[in-house]
């Protein structure tokens, strides 16, 4: 019998074990892509050429209130990464560090603690500007801003929705059932309520539903559509959504 060994990124190190190769159906490789040589460069190349929006520098006021969407520990994002450039960044417009915070989103996984939120966004970052969880079990932390047509309860934290603007940060990558990771996710199921999340993510049984699917995939447009009602009410109370997203190798 031909054994096969493997070694599986997890957590911080690696879980390596060996299998039959016989039950080996296929090996799945992403194209080789270079990292970025010069991460702050190609963030500030982001905010200043965005795709569909206009720069940084022409949405922030001085003395707005900012509010980061960040990942929780399941999801790679390397936060630690960018979160202090955009930061700095905002500073330069006139944004103190008291007006801005930051809301981890982890849908239903646990909450994280306070050390969690450090490694997450780095220390400088994590000692400059107020950090919270978003609880989906918390009802209180939610508002309401419609039903989707399949009939999503749209419930989103009441922290991102209260501020001038709402920077999305997160990851493009698969997602077993939804699709794709980043873009809209951050905000449903990512700041949405229990409800909210137990509802859409119902939809994961459809057959349509599964890894790369878009396109008529329920879950993925349950979700486009619940973020419109919410981005809706965002921009006629006068609020800025704007994507940061990386693509993770």
């Amino acid at each position: 019998m031909a054994m096969k060994k493997y070694s599986f990124h997890y957590g911080h190190g690696h879980k390596d074990f060996v299998i039959d190769s016989d039950r080996v159906i296929k090996e799945v490789k992403m194209a080789a892509m270079e990292p970025l040589q010069d991460i702050k460069a190609s963030v500030l190349d982001a905010i200043y050429h965005p795709i569909g929006t206009k720069p940084i520098n022409e949405i922030i006021k001085p003395g707005q209130t900012v509010a980061f969407i960040c990942n929780d520990p399941t999801r790679v994002a390397n936060s630690f990464d960018f979160m202090p450039i955009l930061v700095n960044e905002l500073n330069k417009y006139g944004v103190k560090d008291e007006d801005m915070r930051i809301v981890f989103f982890f849908v239903t996984h646990r909450l994280m603690t306070h050390e969690e939120m450090v490694e997450g966004v780095g220390e400088e970052v994590a000692g400059r500007i107020k950090m919270y969880n978003s609880d989906a079990k918390a009802q209180e932390d939610f508002e309401y801003f419609g039903t989707t047509s399949r009939f999503t309860p749209v419930l989103i934290n009441k922290r991102i929705y209260h501020s001038d603007h709402v920077i999305l940060t997160g990851t493009i990558v698969h997602h077993c059932f939804s699709g794709y990771g980043g873009g809209r996710k951050a905000v449903l199921p990512g700041c949405a309520a229990m409800e909210t999340v137990r509802h859409n993510h119902s939809f994961m049984l459809d057959p349509h539903s599964g890894l790369g699917k878009t396109t008529g995939n329920p879950v993925y447009e349950d979700q486009m559509e619940g973020v419109k009602l919410w981005a809706d009410a965002m921009k006629k109370r006068g609020t800025d959504v704007f994507l940061f997203n990386a693509i993770l190798d």
